[in-house]
């Protein structure tokens, strides 16, 4: 196993070693406590543990993404916050659409019917976060950091949470919006007894070899492999920016690139981005690919796996949870990375993400603000994070979680089998996370661009070189834009 420890790959990388009981550490030095006791409020009107009135009703409205984590994990995480301090209520609306209403609300402009804490799933996507941050619509938590953890022996989050990970969250203009509450990765999930059935490789080590195995695949009558082309996002879940990173280290380019990449240097038109999306249009005119791919939805393409007409399908560690009302009773998942090298023992780059954090809006009454952190950081606790890995299908930010080797088993099989390929594999998880940021609209046009052209170039219908340079010229124009 490999770190870079710039990024998250510490991370997510020792998280997972501590599935397999090697576990990381790390220390910190001492915090101060989150609160104080409210002016004017003695000591036996307020909680001890965060310095916030008992007498005082707050209800805290939250608009949740349901997705592929499911709603059980978080219902657990407020219940068991409503029996430590009751005098906090919640008002949740669920939807697997809530961008949409959470753009109505803020349109709207009414802070009053405005949730207090809301899922960072916005219309236009990740872009869309930024104009929330510069208007001060949404209240940083970076000093949540030094919070103490309820469960902790007096630790804050910072100290309690996986080596790297306070470095290599992300953050927007230089402060933590979103603290992460869970993790996870990505990559290709298959079906092993159909790999086991058929003697297919499960860890190809070279691109020779991954290539071998498609062909073995098709020549089966099964789909390689599949992704949504309706989220062509998903596509970058084994295709991803961490690609990127693995080609330049094959080349002996690696600081360079990272540098270039850190500041969006040569985007889409770098030598990296170039030979990315040409392996992919090489699958894709190989017939790797699902001939209806920019039709499917990812339950669908998932599915397709399931049903054993696909053999891998493009997602994340989630899947297991995602689909487990569909899933066969004697179903088990694997996984594997997209190997980019040309020698068995190169390291191989997989996605490293914390994150399923939640904006708190700037526009609320203190107290609710005050209130809705100190739920943010209740979801620390390690009963919250088991429930988040036994039913939600993620992994822990805590350092400590492993500890247990019961707990520790609670960690769904989809995430088991990625610890599985980083044992056997030099592995190191990259976050891709930017140093700086890019505001100006011809930036989400770019990737716009990009995003249409995904699924035909992966079904070997679009030369990628056009689309590419296309979206060069407008990340150009965002760029030239900001410098002035």
């Amino acid at each position: 196993m490999t770190f870079r420890l710039k990024s998250i790959a510490a991370v997510s990388a020792c998280l997972i070693l501590s599935l397999t009981a090697l576990g990381c550490s790390k220390e910190g030095g001492k915090s101060p406590a989150p609160s104080a006791n409210p002016a004017g409020s003695s000591a036996a009107d307020v909680y001890p543990e965060n310095g916030l009135p008992k007498d005082e009703k707050v209800n805290l409205k939250i608009g949740f993404h349901e997705a592929g984590m499911g709603r059980e994990w978080f219902d657990f995480a407020m219940d068991s916050f409503k029996k430590k301090f009751p005098n906090v209520s919640f008002e949740v609306v669920y939807s697997p659409k809530i961008a949409d209403i959470i753009g109505t609300k803020i349109s709207a402009n009414n802070d009053n019917d405005m949730f207090d804490l809301f899922s960072p799933v916005l219309p236009g996507g990740n872009a869309a976060q930024i104009p929330l941050v510069e208007s001060g619509k949404v209240e940083s938590q970076e000093d949540l950091w030094d919070y103490k953890v309820y469960d902790g022996k007096g630790k804050t989050v910072k100290e309690l949470a996986i080596a790297g990970e306070f470095e290599g969250t992300a953050r927007i203009l230089g402060k933590t919006y979103l603290l992460p509450t869970a993790g996870t990765t990505t990559g290709l999930f298959f079906n092993k007894k159909l790999f086991e059935k058929n003697g297919w490789n499960q860890n190809p080590k070279t691109w020779d070899e991954f290539l071998k195995l498609g062909e073995t695949i098709k020549a089966a009558g099964i789909i390689p492999i599949t992704s949504p082309g309706m989220y062509p996002d998903y596509l970058q879940y084994a295709f991803g920016p961490w690609k990127l990173f693995e080609l330049a280290d094959m080349k002996g380019k690696l600081k360079t690139f990272e540098d270039d990449f850190r500041n969006f240097r040569n985007e889409y038109t770098s030598p990296e981005s170039l030979e990315r999306w040409n392996r992919v249009y090489e699958l894709g005119k190989k017939g790797f690919f699902p001939e209806g791919m920019a039709a499917l939805n990812h339950t669908q393409s998932q599915m397709q796996v399931l049903q054993g007409k696909a053999a891998m399908v493009s997602t994340g560690a989630w899947v297991q949870n995602e689909m487990k009302d569909s899933t066969p009773t004697d179903f088990k998942w694997g996984f594997m990375a997209v190997p980019m090298g040309d020698k068995p023992d190169s390291v191989k780059y997989i996605r490293g993400s914390f994150s399923n954090g939640m904006f708190i809006w700037s526009a609320k009454p203190e107290l609710n603000k005050k209130w809705a952190k100190q739920f943010i950081v209740w979801m620390w606790n390690l009963d919250v994070q088991t429930v988040i890995a036994d039913k939600g299908g993620q992994l822990s930010v805590r350092s400590d979680f492993a500890d247990d080797p019961a707990r520790a088993d609670k960690i769904q099989d989809s995430s088991k089998a990625v610890a599985e390929y980083i044992k056997n594999n030099k592995v190191v998880m990259e976050s891709a996370f930017r140093d700086v940021t890019l505001t100006d609209p011809a930036y989400a046009q770019s990737v716009k661009v990009i995003s249409e052209a995904a699924s035909q170039i992966a079904t070997g219908k679009q030369d990628p070189l056009p689309k590419l340079q296309e979206a060069q010229q407008l990340i150009d124009k965002a760029i030239a834009a900001q410098k002035k």
